[in-house]
């Protein structure tokens, strides 16, 4: 099974990607924790079966990339005076961007008041697009454990945010 995590994982992304190698370990955790829960039935080749999860883990993980460069910049986004509004559209007039950096600020200002571990969450799910399932694998629950965590961390912040959604 190592063999093919790897060779999948190699294939989708490459050797030379930066997260290579969490990505493998990360595919490991979920062949694991599916074994464990009881989810896998056998009705297929365990090898088909985990090269399937390494492809949807990879292919995950280039989804998330590409969302994150929606929205910043990474060759300008450590440089001063970045902004990372005027990356989503240039053509805004200077009163929405003014509106938009308050909206970001109050929602910044609401999850920092936030218990870490809600506030957490609402980054994974909402920020960076991960799965339910991934986050509850990183954050040590159950799926609907997480979900729940979710949807109280987002009443949480729109009550904070009362009529300025």
């Amino acid at each position: 099974m190592q063999t093919i995590v790897d060779a999948v994982v190699r294939r989708v992304v490459g050797t030379r990607d930066p997260e290579y190698e969490d990505l493998v370990q990360s595919t490991y955790v979920s062949v694991l924790s599916t074994l464990d829960s009881g989810k896998f039935r056998g009705e297929c080749p365990p090898d088909g079966w985990a090269a399937v999860i390494a492809r949807n883990v990879a292919t995950d993980a280039i989804r998330a990339r590409s969302r994150e460069r929606k929205i910043f910049s990474a060759d300008r986004s450590n440089s001063p005076g970045f902004d990372p509004l005027l990356v989503v559209d240039r053509g805004m007039s200077p009163e929405r961007l003014t509106e938009l950096r308050r909206a970001v600020d109050r929602v910044g200002r609401a999850l920092a008041a936030m218990a870490p571990d809600k506030a957490w969450v609402i980054y994974l799910h909402d920020i960076l697009g991960c799965q339910l399932s991934e986050i509850a694998v990183l954050i040590g629950t159950s799926v609907a454990a997480a979900q729940s965590r979710l949807v109280r961390a987002r009443r949480e912040v729109v009550e904070k945010l009362g009529s300025h959604p």
